[in-house]
């Protein structure tokens, strides 16, 4: 079997990034209409750079977890500088749960959640692309590895 590598997905981050420029447009069509004025009003930039700086933050975390489902493992990898890595048996895979906001619904994303016996912390990546697909994929490895 192929190993699947499940990372999430950057839709949300675009989707706040798109926001943040037709905030910017916006504010500044707003700024023009009024001749620049009053100064402090440019103050405003502040809001869009602020998204923009946050959504570059939450991109690069974003793209540098993932988990790998290979053979009878499940391994999660997660780091820019320093990688930390947790392996779980799939025999071991309790419950995979799937959430979802009414924003994730509509991008096609959601949260995973992976708990496994004897584990108290849950690996968890945001924003998977078929988030539900994934999962289903998950649990049925997990039936396999738990049969004789």
């Amino acid at each position: 079997m192929q190993p699947l590598v499940i990372k999430s997905t950057a839709k949300t981050v675009m989707a706040w990034l798109l926001f943040s420029t037709v905030l910017l447009v916006g504010i500044a069509a707003y700024l023009y209409t009024r001749n620049w004025e009053p100064r402090a009003l440019l103050a405003l930039f502040v809001l869009p750079l602020g998204i923009d700086s946050w959504v570059a933050w939450r991109l690069v975390q974003l793209q540098n977890r993932r988990m790998i489902l290979s053979g009878d493992l499940l391994r999660f990898e997660e780091g820019l500088l320093r990688r930390t890595q947790r392996t779980l048996m799939l025999a071991k895979i309790e419950d995979v749960r799937v959430e979802q906001s009414l924003g994730q619904r509509l991008l096609g994303v959601g949260h995973l959640t992976v708990l496994a016996t004897g584990d108290s912390t849950p690996l968890r990546l945001d924003n998977i692309d078929n988030a539900r697909g994934v999962a289903d994929r998950i649990l049925n490895a997990a039936q396999a590895a738990r049969k004789p």
